[in-house]
């Protein structure tokens, strides 16, 4: 949302409005909007509707919120653009800017977008995130991230990881 809020007015430019989706209530949604001084509408799902509508929802996540997306809806209700994004990996918002200048110079043009990278190693400040989320929070599926990367993604595990393509074949 912090790109989104950055480039509003390139968003704006194209003709667009933004709506985003959150699974909050309305009470803690208002303030979300306001610490974070969203210039666009904050919309709640409580019930998870629509976010099930969309095929969004994450059950493993604090008990059920929506995967990161972008839908580029046109005025007659068609889905000219969508990126189904995990947590971990995202749409570039440049790829969502080219498309919507794409999309006032052709309304013909439809795309899917979507995150390209296939395994991400996190960084210091993501695994602090974690770190304090599983303390102060204690959602499981935090739990579940720091086992990966504690005992899976161990040096070891990750050498093999991107050696082996390049390891002969025995026999």
């Amino acid at each position: 949302m912090a790109g989104v809020k950055k480039h509003i007015d390139r968003i704006e430019q194209a003709d667009t409005q933004v709506v985003a989706l959150s699974v909050d209530p309305p009470e803690r949604s208002a303030g979300f909007r306001e610490e974070a001084k969203l210039p666009f509408e904050l919309l709640c799902d409580p019930d998870r509707e629509v976010v099930k509508l969309y095929h969004l929802l994450n059950p493993h996540e604090h008990d059920g919120i929506a995967y990161p997306a972008i839908f580029v809806i046109d005025p007659e209700g068609r889905v000219r653009y969508r990126s189904l994004d995990r947590t971990v990996s995202r749409v570039k918002l440049a790829e969502v800017l080219a498309f919507l200048e794409k999309l006032k110079a052709d309304q013909g043009v439809e795309e899917q977008g979507g995150a390209r990278k296939a395994f991400i190693f996190p960084s210091p400040a993501v695994m602090w995130q974690i770190m304090q989320n599983m303390l102060f929070r204690g959602a499981g599926a935090d739990w579940k991230h720091y086992f990966m990367f504690t005992c899976v993604y161990t040096p070891q595990n990750i050498f093999r990881l991107v050696t082996r393509p390049f390891q002969r074949k025995k026999g």
